[in-house]
């Protein structure tokens, strides 16, 4: 990538931005999940009065595989389609940093589904994969290169002030 685009220096965004960026998705995520998951508990407990909650109950193997696919797909669908909506997610909005293939083009849905399946990998390994971030000169991570992007810092817009006379 042309690290120069009209006149603007095109700077990379380095671990600890991209992990408050994070930290705040991880927030919204969280309370997103735990909404999800207090509505169906809501729809589903009369189904439950009247009885023990235990591992031997009807809807206790439902509410297990309930959890375990809420805690996937919301991430998957929170962060995949900000990607590729607006290159940003709220925690990027915040500290100013966007998502973009390294062309400089907007990413694409295979590119962010390729990227989250990456953020899976980092996540495998106890979250030690995203520390290649920290080394490497263009703060690509395993996900980064995988999906073939760039995490950029977003120049600061100048206001233009009008004369006074």
């Amino acid at each position: 990538m042309d690290e120069k685009q009209e006149g603007t220096v095109v700077e990379y965004a380095g671990f600890w931005m991209r992990l408050g960026a994070y930290l705040i998705d991880f927030i919204a995520v969280w309370v997103i999940g735990w909404f999800l998951l207090a509505v169906i508990g809501l729809i589903t407990l009369p189904f439950i009065i009247g009885g023990e909650f235990t591992p031997f109950h009807p809807f206790w193997f439902f509410y297990r595989g309930l959890w375990s696919f809420i805690w996937l797909i919301i991430p998957a669908v929170y962060f995949i389609f900000l990607w590729v909506l607006r290159g940003q997610t709220p925690g990027m909005m915040a500290l100013r940093i966007k998502l973009i293939h390294t062309d400089g083009s907007s990413v694409c849905w295979g590119a962010a589904v390729v990227r989250f399946l990456g953020f899976i990998i980092c996540w495998i390994t106890l979250g030690l994969l995203f520390l290649w971030i920290a080394f490497d000169g263009r703060k690509q991570g395993l996900h980064d290169r995988m999906a073939d992007t760039y995490m950029i810092i977003l120049p600061r817009k100048r206001a233009i002030l009008p004369e006074t006379s």
